[in-house]
């Protein structure tokens, strides 16, 4: 009679330990999704029978935000990544809602709403469809937005300080005219870094020039390469509010004859798959993008567990990442 496969066999077969094996049939957190399939597969071909238990959440949340950002998967998506997998560590279940435009213009709530123990809202939408689901009383938390009407904990990038940082990089290897490119009506945080753009240019004693700034914009190749062509002296460098934007300047400067970064530097917000795309490669000032999700998920169970304390918004210091596209000192 054959004998019956155990978990043994499991671990033995696939070079993990028995205590893994278990760990992964009866779908605990911290086993990684990859190993749980492997082990159900094994189970399966080595004949090995047991009950697969059923999902049990203590709490769920619900992830809101818009079909573009949704769309923005190298950034935002990051964020997402990263929450559904601290939201699993804490045996929370994460499901995600798309805002329409009818949503946000009708201030349409999900019909489940109710059923969630809390609220993540992704990025900026429209403020008055966010103080709709803060009003609610289900405890929220913002990603990546802020305004002073909505009273809800936020996860913010250090937009300032980043900015501050990136444009003072391009300071101390003497540059002195630095041009800004960027939709500051866009979001509070593009706003920002205009304000971290100004500061560092004041604070190093350099004038500032509109001719050379580029603050409204739609984020288009073609908008942007009409708005360049209007420049009459380019800048020694530019900063761009992401990195889409500074992809596309690359190309257009290239396109243009202006070989980068020795006549003219770039550096911009945000690393994704842009900054690692162009040639040269971006630098950059980026915020930890995984960090920002669980950290998301982090204070909604804070929030949950002390209802009365003030509300907080914590802003996470973004780093400065250098790369090529900024001509430094010692390689004039």
């Amino acid at each position: 009679m054959m004998k019956k496969a155990s978990m043994q066999d499991i671990a033995d077969a696939l070079g993990i330990s028995k205590n893994s094996v278990s760990q992964a049939l009866r779908n605990k957190p911290g086993v990684s999704q990859q190993t749980k399939l492997l082990v159900s597969n094994k189970a399966k071909e080595l004949g090995y029978h047991y009950s697969a238990p059923k999902e049990v959440y203590t709490m769920s949340f619900l992830l809101m935000a818009t079909e573009f950002a949704f769309s923005q998967t190298s950034f935002f998506g990051e964020i997402v990544k990263s929450a559904e997998t601290e939201a699993l560590a804490n045996n929370i279940k994460l499901d995600t809602y798309t805002l329409t435009e009818d949503n946000l213009y009708k201030l349409t709530l999900p019909p489940t709403l109710k059923n969630y123990d809390g609220v993540i809202l992704l990025s900026h939408s429209r403020n008055e469809y966010i103080k709709k689901v803060i009003d609610t009383g289900i405890p929220v938390t913002l990603i990546d937005h802020h305004n002073p009407e909505l009273l809800a904990d936020a996860i913010l990038s250090k937009n300032t300080d980043g900015t501050f940082h990136a444009v003072s990089l391009l300071v101390k290897n003497g540059f002195k005219r630095i041009g800004f490119i960027g939709d500051i009506h866009f979001s509070p945080s593009y706003l920002e870094r205009y304000r971290g753009y100004h500061r560092a240019l004041t604070e190093n004693g350099l004038s500032v020039d509109p001719a050379i700034e580029i603050t409204e914009i739609e984020e288009s190749q073609g908008a942007l390469f009409s708005q360049l062509k209007n420049i009459e002296i380019m800048p020694e460098a530019w900063f761009c509010v992401n990195s889409g934007l500074a992809f596309m300047l690359n190309n257009y400067l290239q396109s243009s004859g202006y070989l980068i970064p020795n006549d003219i530097s770039i550096i911009c917000f945000d690393e994704t798959e842009f900054t690692r795309m162009a040639v040269p490669q971006l630098t950059n000032v980026a915020t930890d993008l995984p960090f920002m999700g669980k950290l998301a998920i982090r204070t909604l169970l804070h929030r949950i567990s002390y209802p009365d304390e003030p509300i907080v918004h914590q802003q996470i210091i973004p780093k400065l990442n250098v790369r090529d596209s900024v001509l430094l000192k010692e390689n004039k």
